[in-house]
C-alpha cells in the first residue's frame, strides 16, 4: 500500500469484502479481549507464549493446525519490518511439496494417524485431536495441509515412515529434481505498509529469527473449514 493504515483499516474492509461477496466466510476472533486481529510482535514470555510472539525461528507450520476446524485463509500487515536483517517470512506451495511424496506415503498421511497437541497457550478444553495431516475435497479438487512438527506425533510405525519423508522434505526445501519448493519474503519484499493474503491450507509458511525488537505485524484470519477426512 502507499499510505500509512496504523488501525489496519484496509484490511478490515478487503476481508468484509471477500466474505461478503466471494464466499470466504466471516473473520475469527482470536480471543474475548484481541478481537479479530493479532499484533504480532516480539514479547517478553510471561507463562505459555505463542511461538509468533517469540523471537526464534518458527518452522514450517499451518496455522491453527491443532483445531477441527483451521482458518482457510490469513493475512498479515506489515506495520513495521525488521531492520536488522531477521523475520524473513517465507512460503512453500503444499501441491508441490506432496507431488515429491512416495504414493504410500501421501496415503498415510491422509489417514487420521497423528495425534496432535493442542499447544497450552490455545487450550479451550481439548489438550489432543487426531487426525490426517493430508486432507482432499469431496471432488478431489483441492488438497490441504495441517502441519506442525512439534505438536504432531504418529501413532503407528506406517504413519512415523510417512511423516519423516514429509519432514526430510520440509527441512531440504528443495525437489526430487532440485527445484526449489520455497518463496522467501524478506523485510525488503514485505516493506512497512505491505498486506499479503496466504491461503493457510495450501501453502506452508515459516519465519527466521526476529532481531528487531520493534518488528510488528498484524494478522487476521477467516473462514474456519472443517479439515477430518471423516466429514
Amino acid at each position: 500500500m502507499d499510505f500509512h493504515d496504523p488501525n489496519s483499516e484496509y484490511l478490515r474492509r478487503l476481508v468484509l469484502g471477500l466474505a461478503r461477496y466471494h464466499s470466504h466466510g466471516p473473520p475469527i476472533t482470536h480471543s474475548a479481549t484481541r478481537g479479530w486481529f493479532w499484533d504480532v510482535t516480539p514479547k517478553k514470555a510471561v507463562g505459555h507464549q505463542a511461538r509468533s510472539e517469540g523471537k526464534l525461528n518458527f518452522p514450517w507450520h499451518t496455522d491453527c493446525s491443532y483445531e477441527t476446524d483451521p482458518p482457510q485463509y490469513f493475512a498479515l500487515h506489515v506495520l513495521h519490518a525488521d531492520r536488522c536483517g531477521g523475520g524473513t517470512l517465507s512460503a512453500l506451495n503444499v501441491s508441490r511439496l506432496l507431488e515429491n511424496l512416495k504414493p504410500g506415503s501421501y496415503e498415510c498421511l491422509s489417514r487420521p494417524e497423528f495425534l496432535i497437541q493442542v499447544p497450552p497457550e490455545f487450550a479451550k478444553g481439548t489438550d489432543t485431536i487426531t487426525d490426517s495431516l493430508i486432507t482432499r475435497d469431496k471432488d478431489e479438487s483441492e488438497t490441504r495441509i495441517r502441519y506442525r512438527a512439534d505438536i504432531v506425533q504418529p501413532l503407528s510405525n506406517e504413519a512415523r515412515t510417512a511423516l519423516t519423508e514429509l519432514d526430510t522434505l520440509l527441512s531440504r526445501g528443495i525437489g526430487a529434481e532440485g527445484q526449489s519448493l520455497q518463496v522467501d519474503l524478506t523485510p525488503h519484499t514485505l516493506p512497512d505498509n505491505t498486506v499479503v493474503l496466504v491461503d493457510n491450507g495450501r501453502w506452508l509458511h515459516a519465519r527466521t529469527e526476529v532481531k528487531d525488537a520493534k518488528r510488528h505485524l498484524r494478522r487476521i484470519r477467516w473462514g474456519r473449514r472443517t479439515f477430518s477426512t471423516e466429514q
